[in-house]
C-alpha cells in the first residue's frame, strides 16, 4: 500500500487489462485475501490517457519563460492515473486567470500513502525527489499549486519533519492548495468571473486535510461565484475514508461507521451532485453516498467554458468497478 503509485503507473500502462482485474471476481478475492483490499469497495477505473500527457500535448511540461505570472501544478499519483480530468481543469482555470503553468514531468507522489503506512524511508526518498525539482522554482518565488490537499499537507509540514533543510523550508513556503490559491484570487478581485450559469447543488464536503492547510474551506465559496449554482457545507465528520485506510477489508465497518455522518447528509440533502477537494473522499462519496461527486476545479473549468466533457461526468451514472 506504501507503494500505490507504482501500482497505478502499472494500470495506467494497460488500462484495458487493469480494469479487467479490477471487474475480475477472482482477481478481486486474490487482492482480498493477498493484499487486504476489500472487495466489497467499488474501486475508480485506470485511465486511457495519464495526466503528465495531457500535460504534455498542452504544452505544460516546458517551462514557462521567467518574467511572466507562472504557477508550477504537482497533480500527485491519483489524478495522473485514475481522474485525469481533475489535473487538466486545475491547469486550464489557472491558465484562463492569466498564469503559466508548469507540470514537473518528472514529479512523483507526496508520499502520503508511504507515510500513513509507516514507510518512512520511501516517504524520504519521494520527498528528495520532489524536491530537487521543486526547490529552484520555489526559490525564484514560483507558487507550487497542489490539486490534492493531502500533496499540499506533506510539502507544508511533514516534508519538514523528514528532511529539516533549506529546500524543504523553501518548498514548504511556497506551496499552496489549488482552491486556495483561486480562492484568494476571488478576494482580491483577480478571479475571472465570466461563468457561465449552472443550474445545480452542491453538496461539499470539507476533508480532514483541507482543513489543517486552510482555516476557512474556500471550495464553497468558489463555486458560489458561478452564476445559478446552489452549495451547501456538510461538515458533519471527516468521510472516513483517510486515504487508503477505507479501503482494507480489515477497516471497513470503522470506516463506513465514521463516515456516517457526513454521508448521511449527503445522501439526505437533495443534492444533485456532490463536491470536495480530496480524491479518496470521492471514492467515498460515490461508493457509499451514491451521487457523482467532482473536484470544485472540474466545475469551475466548466463554468468557463474550457472543459465541455465535464458535462459528462455530471451526468454519467456510477459505474460499480466491483461484483457483489
Amino acid at each position: 500500500m506504501s507503494h500505490l503509485e507504482d501500482v497505478a503507473n502499472f494500470g495506467a500502462l494497460a488500462p484495458l487489462f487493469g480494469n479487467g482485474i479490477l471487474r475480475s471476481r477472482t482477481m478481486r478475492w486474490i487482492l482480498d485475501k493477498v493484499f487486504g483490499l476489500s472487495r466489497k469497495r467499488r474501486l475508480p477505473p485506470f485511465t486511457r490517457r495519464p495526466f503528465l500527457k495531457i500535460a504534455h500535448a498542452r504544452g505544460w511540461t516546458r517551462k514557462p519563460p521567467p518574467g511572466r505570472e507562472r504557477v508550477v501544478l504537482f497533480a500527485d499519483w491519483y489524478v495522473n492515473s485514475f481522474d485525469p480530468q481533475i489535473g487538466e481543469a486545475a491547469g486550464l482555470v489557472l491558465w484562463h486567470n492569466g498564469f503559466d503553468v508548469y507540470v514537473p514531468p518528472e514529479q512523483v507522489s507526496s508520499g502520503l500513502e508511504a507515510l500513513a503506512n509507516g514507510d518512512v524511508e520511501r516517504t524520504r526518498e519521494l520527498a528528495q525527489r520532489n524536491l530537487r525539482l521543486l526547490a529552484d522554482l520555489a526559490r525564484d518565488g514560483v507558487p507550487i499549486v497542489c490539486v490534492e490537499p493531502g500533496s499540499t499537507l506533506m510539502f507544508r509540514n511533514d516534508y519538514l519533519d523528514i528532511l529539516d533543510d533549506l529546500d524543504a523550508r523553501l518548498v514548504a513556503a511556497r506551496t499552496v492548495e489549488v482552491t486556495a490559491f483561486l480562492r484568494e484570487l476571488l478576494r482580491q478581485g483577480k478571479l475571472r468571473s465570466d461563468f457561465r450559469p449552472l443550474e445545480k447543488s452542491f453538496g461539499h464536503h470539507v476533508p480532514c486535510h483541507q482543513k489543517a492547510v486552510t482555516p476557512h474551506p474556500p471550495g464553497p465559496d468558489l463555486l458560489r461565484s458561478i452564476p445559478g449554482i446552489r452549495v451547501e457545507t456538510i461538515d458533519k465528520s471527516c468521510s472516513g475514508m483517510a486515504g487508503t485506510f477505507g479501503l482494507k477489508r480489515k477497516n471497513e465497518r470503522v470506516s463506513k461507521e465514521a463516515g456516517a455522518p457526513m454521508l448521511e447528509a449527503f445522501r439526505s440533502g437533495g443534492f444533485d451532485l456532490g463536491s470536495t477537494e480530496c480524491n479518496m473522499c470521492r471514492v467515498q462519496m460515490e461508493d457509499l453516498g451514491g451521487k457523482r461527486t467532482l473536484h470544485p476545479v472540474q466545475v469551475l473549468a466548466y463554468a468557463y467554458g474550457l472543459l465541455p466533457e465535464v458535462a459528462t461526468r455530471m451526468s454519467e451514472p456510477l459505474r460499480d468497478m466491483v461484483l457483489r
